[in-house]
C-alpha cells in the first residue's frame, strides 16, 4: 500500500536519511527502526478518529508516557480525515508494575488550559457511543446533564430514566455540587483493555482514549467496573492524587461513575450491563435515604 505524502513528511526527520518505508493496511515500518507507526484515515466527520487524536494530543502535552505518541493529523487531499500515531506491540502489565500510576496521576495533575471549562473542545467516543463534551463550569451540572442524563434519554427505558432522574434530582448535588475540584484531562475509557504492557517503552501505556476534562477520579469507576487494576495501583494513585474531600463519600462518587460505564454498555449492548446500571443507581438512592437526600 502507498503512504501518503503528509504521513512521510512527519516520519522522514524521525529517521537517518536512507530509511525507506513499507505499509501493510493500517501499520507504517522504516527499514532502520523497530518502531512501527499506526496510520487511520476516516471519511468525514471520522467523529471517532478525531476525538482519538485530539485526546491523543493533549495527553502527550499531559505526560508523554500514558500514551502513544500522536505525530500527527488532520485532512487529506481526498478530504478523509487522519492521524499518525506510534504503535505498540503490547502485553499484560506484571502485576507488580505500578508505574501507570504514576502516569494516570501526572496526567490528572497537569493544569487544563486557560478557561477550559468540563467538557471537551470535540466528541469524542466511548466505546462506540458519541460523547456530549459540551463544555459546563459545573462538574455536576456536566455530569448529570452531559453523561447520565444524556445516556437514559437515548437509552430509553423507562426505570432507568425514573432512577436515574432521583439520582439526578437528589445525589448528584450532594455529591458532587459541593466539590472543590478543578477540570482535570482524563482518559475516558481507562479500564484495563486498554491499558498493557509497551514492549518498546518498557513501560505500561494506556491506549483507545476517549478524553474530556472532568473530575480526576472519574477515571477510576470504570477500573472498578471489569477490576485487572490492584489496590497498590490505587495506593499509589492516591499517594500522588489525595482523594478528594469529603473523603468518607469516595466510594459513592466512584459507584456514580462506574454508574456511567454501566448505562453506555447497556446502550451499546443490552443484557446484564442493564441490571448493573439499575443496581447502582438503586444503592445511591439507597444511601440518599438514609441520609433523608
Amino acid at each position: 500500500m502507498s503512504i501518503p505524502p503528509h504521513a512521510l513528511d512527519l516520519l522522514r526527520p524521525l529517521h537517518p536519511p536512507e530509511t525507506t518505508f513499507t505499509r501493510s493496511r493500517d501499520l507504517i515500518s522504516p527499514s532502520t527502526s523497530g518502531q512501527q507507526y499506526l496510520y487511520k484515515e476516516a471519511a468525514r466527520p471520522a467523529t471517532q478518529l478525531v476525538g482519538e487524536a485530539e485526546s491523543l494530543r493533549r495527553m502527550n502535552e499531559a505526560c508523554r508516557e500514558v500514551a502513544p505518541r500522536l505525530l500527527g493529523s488532520g485532512e487529506g487531499e481526498d478530504g478523509k480525515r487522519w492521524m499518525l500515531s506510534e504503535w505498540h506491540d503490547l502485553s499484560s502489565i506484571p502485576a507488580s508494575d505500578t508505574r501507570l500510576a504514576d502516569f494516570v496521576a501526572r496526567m490528572h495533575l497537569a493544569p487544563a488550559p486557560p478557561g477550559q471549562r468540563f467538557g471537551f473542545p470535540v466528541p469524542t467516543c466511548c466505546g462506540a457511543t458519541e460523547q456530549d463534551n459540551t463544555e459546563e463550569e459545573s462538574w455536576a451540572t456536566f455530569f448529570g446533564e452531559r453523561r447520565i442524563g444524556d445516556l437514559v434519554r437515548r437509552i430509553g427505558d423507562p426505570e432507568l430514566s425514573r432512577l436515574a432522574g432521583e439520582v439526578q434530582r437528589r445525589v448528584i448535588p450532594h455529591l458532587l455540587g459541593k466539590l472543590d475540584v478543578r477540570p482535570s484531562l482524563l482518559h475516558g475509557d481507562l479500564w484495563s483493555g486498554n491499558a498493557r504492557f509497551s514492549q518498546g517503552r518498557q513501560t505500561p501505556i494506556t491506549f483507545d482514549p476517549s478524553s474530556y476534562y472532568g473530575h480526576s477520579e472519574a477515571d477510576l469507576g470504570i477500573m472498578r467496573m471489569f477490576g485487572g487494576f490492584s489496590e497498590a495501583w490505587f495506593r499509589r494513585y492516591h499517594e500522588l492524587v489525595p482523594k478528594t474531600k469529603p473523603v468518607e463519600e469516595y466510594e459513592q462518587r466512584l459507584q456514580l461513575y462506574k454508574c456511567y460505564h454501566h448505562l453506555n454498555h447497556t446502550l451499546m449492548f443490552g443484557g446484564s450491563y442493564r441490571s448493573g446500571a439499575v443496581g447502582l443507581l438503586r444503592g445511591l438512592l439507597r444511601w440518599a435515604d438514609e441520609r433523608g437526600l
